[in-house]
């Protein structure tokens, strides 16, 4: 699978949040949309092993610090939750991952849907974790940036220090 998959990792900044994307979104749609099948978990598993988890053991060599992750609404739906296989990927020593802590109490589906109806929409995070630390803010896909964005907002009111966002993929070209 990595030979067939070589990442062309890109930064984009949501506001003042840098967003680290490996592919864009037509590269990997395929295997994103995974996520509501059956095969999806071992899919994202995969990708967490092969993206995540290297990235992080290269952060962890050049930053001494201790940083929790944070996945993006950990919710378990079709029997997994795709982000929470990324975030599982990062576990090691010096990277705390916490589990299911950001919740979004509203769950529309933003697929497909346009700016205005995100941000008439928003998710309302709420946050149950760790405060005064550093965190990493993990998704699978970044489109307009607006559930990053909001996420961000919640974490830094509940006391955490968002360094960046990691995505599997970035929709903007």
């Amino acid at each position: 699978m990595e030979e067939l998959f070589v990442p062309s990792v890109r930064t984009r900044t949501v506001g003042t949040l840098d967003v680290i994307s490996f592919y864009r979104y037509d590269t990997l749609e395929p295997l994103l949309l995974s996520k509501h099948k059956p095969e999806g978990w071992r899919i994202y598993r995969q990708l967490g092993k092969m993206l995540f988890r290297p990235f992080i053991r290269e952060f962890v060599e050049n930053d001494a610090g201790e940083v929790y992750v944070v996945g993006i609404d950990e919710d378990v739906r079709s029997g997994y939750s795709h982000v929470a296989q990324l975030t599982r990927a990062m576990r090691m020593q010096s990277i705390n991952v916490q589990p299911a802590v950001l919740r979004a109490r509203n769950r529309v589906n933003y697929s497909g849907k346009p700016l205005q109806f995100r941000l008439e929409n928003p998710r309302e995070f709420v946050y149950s974790g760790k405060s005064d630390v550093d965190a990493i803010l993990v998704d699978d896909i970044i489109t307009t940036g607006t559930t990053l964005r909001e996420a961000r907002q919640v974490l830094m009111k509940s006391g955490v220090n968002v360094l960046f966002a990691l995505t599997l993929a970035d929709v903007e070209v």
